[in-house]
């Protein structure tokens, strides 16, 4: 009973916490401890049931989820919150809105909730993941990266300071804890960045849209959902759309940016994989991998692509990381030049990227 992860549902409605409350009893290793009906009635129960993490809804009376992250971050609680909204614009914005708050993910709510087998199985697909990964004051994730590492080659480290290698395009996949860490570290470079930058988030339709507006207020970049059949060009932040995978593509006329909906990958869709495995083909060793923040084992394949053709692969460290899944596990498999606090990677990208940028991705992508 120890390892049973103790949940706490906050709903408005009663439909809707009788669903989870049903979805995580099929769980032997969850309980529902208690269900509040409105953020501050889930703040008033914190210290009499002790959950060890939250299913927020967005929209409830009295207090809303927004508001409820807030109290609860201010009372100096670092339990995981998982925001429970809707797959809509309002939805998506109130989301992003919690997580800045302090919010840990979020997780889309089944749409049809009255076909109870449809909704149980979105559930089960959507939100139970997100939750098993938490334990009582550990980090699931983070542990099993650390031991499921399989053995695997060993790549030699050609990071060196002085290396004549310019970099033509970096590709940054990222999950858990996403939106904080691509705001600091793009408003950690320069706005007249000269190297494109593809980045992979998970995250639904509509959240992408939302969160490249949003790093574009808070950093400067222009960030935008990329589109199909672009041209890749100096200076270009773009980010996949949700449940499209992003690739890029050498073509006649240079490299482009291209859309596809082929299966998931590690059950995602957008997958780092594809991008980190197409920028390896496109400009090899004049690629730069970085995975960021996030559950899961998604940009280990796509790492081990860029390693051998010789680029270089950047990880974020334990200790700066929500969760230590995809980074862990690409650097227990030895794929990580470099794994770093999350403060210095956009200062180690300067030192790597140099001047003349623009004149070597014309080159390159001609």
């Amino acid at each position: 009973m120890n390892n049973e992860i103790r949940v706490m549902v906050c709903d408005d409605s009663a439909i809707m916490r009788r669903l989870i409350r049903t979805a995580l009893e099929l769980e032997p290793s969850m309980t529902v401890v208690c269900e509040a009906k409105h953020g501050r009635d889930a703040i008033d129960q914190l210290d009499q049931t002790r959950p060890d993490i939250v299913v927020m809804d967005i929209e409830m009376p009295v207090m809303d989820g927004v508001e409820a992250v807030r109290e609860i971050r201010k009372l100096g609680r670092t339990l995981p919150v998982i925001m429970f909204s809707s797959l809509t614009s309002r939805g998506a914005e109130a989301s992003l809105d919690a997580i800045a708050a302090g919010a840990t993910d979020f997780a889309t709510k089944p749409t049809g909730a009255g076909h109870i087998q449809k909704a149980l199985d979105s559930l089960r697909r959507d939100l139970i993941p997100k939750l098993m990964q938490w334990t009582a004051g550990k980090r699931a994730d983070s542990m099993a990266a650390t031991s499921a590492a399989e053995p695997t080659t060993t790549f030699p480290t050609r990071d060196a300071e002085g290396s004549n290698r310019s970099v033509a395009a970096i590709a940054i996949g990222v999950s858990t804890g996403g939106p904080q860490a691509l705001s600091k570290l793009l408003s950690g470079l320069p706005q007249d960045f000269p190297t494109p930058i593809l980045i992979v988030q998970h995250m639904p339709p509509v959240f992408t849209g939302l969160l490249a507006e949003r790093l574009s207020s808070q950093t400067g970049h222009c960030v935008r959902e990329a589109a199909d059949g672009e041209r890749l060009t100096p200076g270009t932040v773009l980010i996949a759309p949700g449940d499209y995978h992003m690739v890029a593509s050498r073509e006649r006329d240079g490299v482009h940016v291209r859309l596809n909906q082929e299966p998931p990958e590690n059950a995602c869709r957008p997958s780092v994989n594809p991008l980190f495995c197409s920028l390896a083909n496109c400009f090899g060793d004049q690629s730069l991998g970085i995975v960021l923040t996030g559950m899961g084992q998604d940009g280990t394949r796509g790492a081990k692509s860029l390693k051998a053709c010789g680029a270089r692969v950047y990880v974020q460290d334990q200790e700066s990381s929500i969760v230590w899944g995809m980074p862990g596990q690409v650097a227990n498999a030895g794929l990580a030049d470099r794994v770093l606090p999350l403060d210095q990677i956009a200062s180690q990208i300067l030192r790597v990227v140099g001047s003349g940028m623009r004149e070597t991705l014309t080159a390159s992508t001609s």
